[in-house]
């Protein structure tokens, strides 16, 4: 028991950790999905959680996600969109500048200068994500 309760060593840490199963009654199962969904968590985490405070003699407190206003999923839904679409463009950008780069059919200030737009566009494209 004392080797499943064990922190890995930090040379471990690396490598996959344990899988548990086990086996729920329906209403059991029921329960940890409803906890699961009012937490906004996974099922796995939920149970570590579960798991680590009965461990440590606390209490889990099931704290509901905020609500997220149906208005700002759409704008987070089309942001993160465009996002992938642009940071797509972007990326054949600069592999064929590298690649053009490397092949000597671009210069080095050309380089630079294209390097240097595509790291602002990057920055600003950051700043703008939502939290």
């Amino acid at each position: 028991m004392s080797q499943l309760l064990a922190t890995p060593a930090a040379g471990d840490r690396k490598e996959k950790s344990p899988v548990v199963a086990c086996r729920l009654t329906k209403s059991l199962h029921d329960k940890v999905m409803v906890a699961c969904k009012a937490g906004g968590m996974s099922a796995s985490r939920f149970i570590r959680e579960t798991l680590q405070a009965a461990f440590d003699n606390e209490r889990v407190v099931i704290q509901p996600a905020p609500p997220i206003p149906a208005k700002m999923k759409e704008l987070n839904r089309n942001m993160l969109r465009l996002f992938a679409s642009v940071s797509n463009n972007m990326n054949h950008i600069a592999r064929r500048l590298h690649y053009d780069y490397l092949n000597d059919r671009c210069s080095d200030k050309t380089y630079a200068a294209v390097a240097e737009q595509l790291a602002i566009l990057t920055r600003v494209m950051v700043s703008r994500l939502p939290p």
